[in-house]
């Protein structure tokens, strides 16, 4: 009986994503009695008795998992598992005698896989189009990416950096302000984000990133545009704000 081996053919490892994805994979070897699991780090939907993507479907079919997925902003480390019993309880979990595994993050995995959701960015403040922000002393909240925060197990309802996701985050920040018009290099500026240099807090059930404090001083005032600019390798997608700046 040959062992059997996992390959996560899609998404590649390193991948930057601007919309759903299906997930492949491919196994060779024996593969009679096994049952497929799908695995993303940050999977909203994910219960205790369901915490794959796929489930309703655990047969070799799901190699091919053609549905809209890793919908979450942030770095997804995928895995792909198959084991000789379907279930998830302890006494199926003590029951396996055959499985394997593809993905992961690294440097534990082997065959890593992580992969970077670039839609979902969101602006908290500016909420809407229209207001007014101070050169002088600005406040601008974006949505952190992923699992920026988990919660303090020893304290309830209070939040810890998570140190893990923040590791394998691929997805950077940038904010750029343009004026309202025609190309205006002199008046515009681009300032990339350290993310984890920033504050962070709690609303809406998301963790948000603040920058706070004067902008760039060759900016000028009146119409501009604020772009959340969200990237990872050569992709980026932008979210869009139209604001008025004041001194």
């Amino acid at each position: 009986m040959s062992d059997l081996v996992l390959t996560i053919t899609q998404p590649a490892h390193g991948s930057a994503l601007t919309g759903p994805v299906p997930l492949a994979g491919t196994a060779t070897g024996n593969t009679a009695g096994m049952f497929f699991k799908w695995f993303s780090s940050l999977n909203a939907a994910a219960t205790q008795a369901h915490p794959e993507i796929n489930t309703a479907n655990h047969t070799t079919v799901s190699l091919n998992f053609a549905t809209p997925s890793l919908p979450e902003f942030g770095s997804h480390a995928l895995v792909l598992a198959a084991t000789d019993q379907d279930g998830i309880d302890l006494p199926s979990i003590k029951a396996v005698t055959r499985s394997a595994l593809a993905g992961g993050a690294p440097p534990a995995a082997p065959t890593p896989c992580v992969v970077h959701q670039l839609n979902g960015a969101a602006f908290l403040n500016p909420a809407t189009n229209g207001l007014t922000l101070s050169k002088a002393s600005a406040t601008i909240d974006v949505l952190a990416p992923g699992a920026w925060q988990k919660p303090d197990p020893d304290h309830a309802g209070q939040w810890l950096a998570n140190t893990d996701y923040q590791a394998i985050n691929g997805v950077a920040l940038t904010l750029r302000f343009e004026p309202n018009g025609p190309a205006d290099p002199a008046h515009s500026a681009d300032v990339p984000l350290v993310l984890t240099a920033l504050p962070v807090f709690r609303q809406n059930d998301k963790s948000w990133l603040r920058i706070a404090g004067p902008l760039p001083v060759n900016l000028g005032l009146g119409s501009y545009r604020l772009l959340l600019k969200t990237s990872a390798g050569a992709a980026v997608v932008t979210v869009t704000r139209l604001i008025a700046l004041a001194a």
